[in-house]
């Protein structure tokens, strides 16, 4: 069956995303129906007028978006329908394949390396765990027993799945605060952000479903997506966080299903989008129909200036999602996180976390919601933003004068600094050395959707005190100097072989 399909030079789109949209367009006006033929590859192309290349390009596109399938020696055919074509834009669902399970060790092998590098007296820049003196243990533990005393027993029985009514009001209200049209019933408060992520992978991604992220980005929600199946496409980032031009690029060639992105406190490299590059973004997500999940940890430690207001603010129609875990702003022991979500998304993420544990602590969010509401948690944020600016000028500073070679840019937000290392040294190498010398570090390659990129290690100081940094961060520019004297000196004798040869 032939779809009514033509090419458009003054489109801005590619080739075969022109031909792939067209494909699509006809499949969701019945045109196509589940099982239909598609022309052969060489016979479109003539009928378009367009190289063979291009027709395979958009073919390939179809089946990663799970709209075709390809039988050898047969064809290419409309794929069955799913529940999820029939559920709207927004409601996507998932099946499980346990053969992806595998996928999912993006982290896991670190932190074992890490373990095992460990030894007495070693100092791990490595972890981004939050400092411990900042933890506001007695005022939380003030609220937590007004919780036990003031709220009745009925409190503590099986409550609301999305999250106690209070603290989803006092987190709404926190986001209008920012900019962000916010109701209570727009929150669900999940188990940290991680379920958080893996309520929107659950809901949103089909098998090989294309991800878009930022190249480098938070690694924890990536290995979430790495255990649905998920296809990356990475988008480049600079100082100020993804490029527009390269979202616009990744958005118009791949048409992926999500975009995932961390604006402010940009982990691992601290940057802050500005507004403009976000309010463009967002833009984009609309024209192209893109999911945006975005990720708000950590934005309340951003040094020199106020916090941008979130990408959810300069949505109107529900297709932004926002996420962020309390952990590093509060204690990592709350265990809490949450989502704002707006329009179609809803039920099916409120569906997907009942399936998942029904309900988060109702013990932990009234005591949480009694603490933000006092006035213990501003000064808490406060006197930990103060904390952090304080080690990360003392940390980047000593980086500077230790490693003069070194491009290092302060991180903007947060508590990690991002170090790229000289072409000549491996990240492997460089994680060796720093081991054997008493300081851990955070190899690259995790923060890379596809695993792969330019040798770095991100550095955290948040939880260092003096010492520790002056001691960390001599022992790193020590193994990092003889990595590269040996590559130098590597490097000068190939150049005198091959001169030899040449004689």
């Amino acid at each position: 069956m032939n779809p009514p399909l033509a090419l458009d030079p003054r489109d801005r789109r590619p080739l075969y995303v022109q031909i792939a949209d067209g494909v699509v367009a006809a499949i969701e006006r019945g045109e196509l129906p589940p099982g239909a033929r598609l022309p052969a590859m060489r016979s479109l192309a003539r009928q378009l007028g367009c190289a063979l290349i291009t027709v395979s390009q958009a073919y390939e596109m179809l089946a990663v978006r799970g709209r075709v399938v390809s039988r050898v020696g047969r064809g290419t055919f409309v794929a069955p329908a799913t529940a999820s074509e029939s559920e709207g834009a927004f409601a996507r669902k998932w099946e499980p394949d346990l053969g992806q399970v595998a996928r999912a060790e993006r982290m896991e092998g670190v932190l074992d390396r890490l373990a095992r590098a460990g030894a007495p007296g070693a100092i791990s820049l490595g972890t981004g765990h939050p400092a411990p003196e900042t933890f506001p243990l007695t005022d939380f533990g003030r609220a937590m027993a007004r919780t036990l005393t003031d709220d009745p027993p009925e409190a503590m029985q099986y409550r609301a799945h999305t999250g106690d009514p209070d603290l989803c009001g006092a987190l709404a209200a926190g986001l209008r605060s920012r900019g962000c049209d916010a109701r209570r019933g727009d929150i669900i408060v999940t188990s940290g952000a991680q379920q958080a992520a893996d309520l929107i992978a659950s809901v949103l991604l089909t098998q090989r479903a294309v991800v878009a992220a930022e190249a480098p980005t938070y690694p924890g929600t990536l290995g979430v997506f790495d255990a649905r199946g998920a296809t990356y496409v990475e988008v480049q980032s600079d100082a100020e966080g993804v490029r527009v031009d390269d979202v616009e690029r990744v958005f118009a060639e791949y048409r992926p299903r999500l975009f995932y992105i961390a604006p402010i406190a940009q982990n691992p490299t601290g940057a802050v989008l500005p507004a403009r590059r976000a309010k463009a973004i967002v833009a984009l997500a609309r024209r192209y129909d893109v999911v945006l999940l975005e990720d708000q940890t950590g934005w309340n430690f951003t040094y020199d200036g106020p916090a941008p207001a979130p990408l959810a603010a300069y949505d109107d129609d529900g297709r932004v999602v926002l996420m962020e875990s309390l952990s590093k702003s509060i204690f990592p022991a709350l265990r809490i996180g949450y989502l704002l979500v707006r329009g179609g998304m809803r039920d099916s993420i409120e569906s997907a976390k009942v399936r998942t544990d029904s309900f988060t602590s109702t013990l932990t969010q009234r005591a949480l919601w009694r603490f933000i509401e006092s006035p213990a948690f501003a000064r808490h944020i406060k006197a930990a933003r103060a904390l952090y600016r304080t080690r990360r000028d003392r940390f980047v500073d000593l980086l500077t004068d230790a490693l003069p070679w070194a491009a290092i840019t302060p991180p903007q937000a947060g508590t990690n600094v991002w170090l790229p290392l000289p072409a000549r040294i491996s990240t492997q190498a460089a994680f060796d050395a720093c081991a054997r010398e008493g300081v851990l570090v955070m190899p690259a390659e995790p923060y890379y959707p596809t695993r792969s990129g330019p040798p770095a290690l991100r550095l955290s100081f948040g939880d260092l005190d003096q010492t520790a940094m002056v001691t960390g961060v001599a022992r790193l520019a020590k193994a990092l100097d003889r990595l590269r004297a040996s590559s130098a000196a590597v490097a000068a004798h190939s150049s005198h072989s091959s001169k030899e040869n040449v004689v």
